[in-house]
């Protein structure tokens, strides 16, 4: 299997909701910062012989969460109070004696812990208000240093942990509820794990084992610096500006979409800085949800990225226990310690998962690859075929469409074959030939010269396409599309246009899109992409389009297609001849793909897919009628 993600600004894949229960993650490099997954904090004392003073930043007194409520208003969540709270339990838990604030001793403290707060972030996205739980997760990290009583820094850390759940909403109220006790489990694993540095650092320990000896002795050759010292940050190096696309997939050892219990995981990332300037101390942030994720990191760090280098990261995993069917949530996200370093959106992954391969085995897939046995009688001497296929794109920040060229080119065999189509009158554009003046070219030069009144025009693209928040109109993305402007796209209403122009008979329109907001164009709440028409009946386009909502379209890895083209070419097989009379209508063909496609994608993701029919039903529209294969 590979999962592949897009780019979220509710990019939630448009990978929305992701899931599997990962034990025993390992990567290929090493993390900047610790991981602490225990939250019982008696396991946690070390009761060194030092009196310290806990000193906290002003970042903690303010500390809160912000975040957005269920009518998109930004709210905050004050956390200052548990989290000084929880700092001083369990700097008890370390040292014999600690004093905070203005707290005075018999004698002179033996060193100082200085805290600050780090990063305090709320996932979570409400896309509408109801009676509905909705996935969250609370990051946060801490910055904190011991400092000896003659100002030795003997040990400094950042670390970082993650509390996961899931919140409530009512359709009656904009409220949120349910973060506080992941905050407070954030806290919880945070504060741990500054413990368990602070007890099992060897110069602390060194420190204390002296002070039990008669007095304090410095442990290694040190830097001393006041105390205030470590609140002031040290001046990076000034760089200019640079630029981070990142991509990653997903794999699975049994290659298919769905992730069983036991089953070993592998998640490939690759990192590169296009410059031009250096782009330092980019880490890679991983959050999973729900909470049944475990022992992922959530921090990896990358380092240093040079001009045109490009760095390589493996996470290995295995698959936990998983007691029923259910997705979850990967994001994985860059960061960077220069703000002139312009980072990619954080991207998702959605993946199903089931307790374990089925009792009952599954049918086994037709393999559409190959032509059917009986030759189709449909001869359609006049029609066009034009089959786009983009898989891959020029800009490596783009998620691969896995099948989307072979599913172009399979397509475009059948309509030679099935369709009963001259070869010279189908053209086939696919990944690299794929370019937006190579689809103006066809569309609105070439095809143009091949048409007359008898023409029947059938026009099949499949890959990614973007959605306008603003209006919701559709584009096709090509060869040569960027992933921050929409200058290179192709859209749907330009398609439309130009069919509308010719004097044509009429036309189908086949579109496998996984689809996701405009480039440079923030989300709204709900994204919804514009498909209707007026239903007059006198249209002379009929649209098959495989995947009407902002998500990922499923790829169906037993077939080797994606689903919906899968399903469309299994239909032209024969299999969508619904009343057995021997011909198939583009109006039954498209009826026989609808309810494939939901069937499939309910029993075996888990999530929802839904085609549309347009013209729908019912709305008298004679090109519903237009015949697409014909077996006696």
């Amino acid at each position: 299997m590979i999962v592949q993600v897009i780019d979220s600004g509710h990019s939630t894949l448009l990978f929305r909701a992701a899931s599997w229960v990962v034990a025993g993650m390992g990567i290929a490099i090493f993390t900047s910062c610790s991981l602490f997954s225990g939250r019982d904090g008696s396991t946690l004392r070390y009761d060194l012989p030092l009196t310290v003073q806990l000193r906290s930043d002003p970042s903690i007194a303010g500390a809160q969460l912000t975040y957005q409520d269920a009518c998109g208003q930004r709210q905050s969540l004050p956390i200052s109070a548990p989290l000084q709270e929880l700092l001083e339990r369990k700097t008890g838990r370390v040292f014999e004696k600690v004093l905070v604030g203005e707290a005075r001793s018999s004698s002179a403290p033996d060193g100082s812990v200085d805290v600050a707060l780090g990063l305090a972030h709320a996932d979570l996205a409400i896309p509408r208000k109801g009676n509905k739980s909705y996935p969250a997760t609370v990051t946060l990290g801490l910055d904190f240093a011991y400092t000896a009583a003659d100002g030795t820094i003997l040990y400094s850390k950042k670390i970082q942990s993650s509390g996961r759940g899931a919140v409530e909403v009512t359709e009656k109220s904009c409220e949120v509820k349910g973060l506080d006790p992941i905050a407070r489990e954030a806290m919880g694993y945070v504060t741990d794990g500054m413990a368990q540095q602070l007890g099992t650092s060897s110069r602390i320990v060194d420190a204390a084992q002296a002070r039990k000896a008669g007095g304090f002795k410095a442990v290694a050759t040190t830097v001393t610096l006041p105390p205030s010292a470590i609140n002031v940050p040290v001046p990076a190096p000034v760089d200019g500006p640079a630029t981070v696309i990142f991509r990653a997939i997903v794999r699975n050892e049994n290659h298919h979409q769905v992730l069983y219990t036991g089953e070993a995981i592998t998640i490939e990332i690759e990192v590169k800085n296009e410059g031009p300037g250096t782009a330092r101390a980019v880490e890679l942030s991983v959050t999973a949800t729900p909470s049944s994720i475990e022992r992922i990191p959530s921090v990896v760090s990358i380092g240093d990225l040079q001009p045109g280098e490009v760095k390589h990261l493996t996470v290995d995993g295995k698959v936990g226990r998983v007691k029923e069917a259910m997705q979850e949530e990967l994001t994985l996200m860059l960061r960077a310690e220069s703000p002139s370093v312009q980072l990619p959106p954080a991207k998702k992954f959605l993946v199903s998962m089931k307790p374990e391969p089925g009792a009952e085995a599954q049918a086994q897939p037709v393999d559409v690859d190959r032509l059917p046995k009986r030759a189709s009688l449909l001869k359609q001497p006049k029609a066009v075929g034009i089959v786009v296929g983009v898989g891959k794109f020029r800009e490596s920040s783009i998620a691969p469409v896995k099948y989307a060229a072979r599913d172009a080119e399979v397509m475009a065999a059948y309509l030679k074959s099935i369709g009963g189509i001259p070869s010279e009158r189908v053209r086939t554009l696919v990944d690299t030939h794929a370019l937006k003046s190579d689809l103006a070219e066809v569309l609105e030069e070439w095809l143009p010269k091949q048409t007359n009144p008898t023409t029947v025009v059938y026009v099949s693209v499949t890959g990614r396409g973007v959605v306008e928040p603003a209006t919701g109109a559709v584009s096709m993305m090509l060869f040569d599309s960027a992933a921050t402007s929409g200058t290179r796209l192709y859209s749907l209403r330009r398609l439309q246009e130009s069919l509308e122009k010719l004097p044509i008979q009429q036309a189908v329109v086949m579109l496998d899109l996984s689809l996701e907001a405009s480039p440079g164009k923030a989300a709204a709440d709900r994204l919804v992409p514009l498909w209707e028409q007026e239903g007059s009946g006198n249209e002379k386009i009929m649209w098959m389009v495989g995947n009407q909502a902002v998500q990922e379209a499923h790829n169906y890895d037993q077939g080797r297609h994606g689903l919906f083209t899968y399903q469309l070419l299994k239909g032209l097989g024969g299999a969508a001849d619904i009343d057995k009379n021997g011909t198939i209508l583009a109006g039954e063909l498209c009826t026989y793909i609808k309810g494939q496609v939901l069937k499939v994608a309910h029993e075996q993701y888990g999530s929802e897919q839904e085609p549309l029919c347009l013209p729908r039903p019912g709305q008298g529209a004679s090109v519903r009628l237009q015949p697409v294969a014909q077996f006696k």
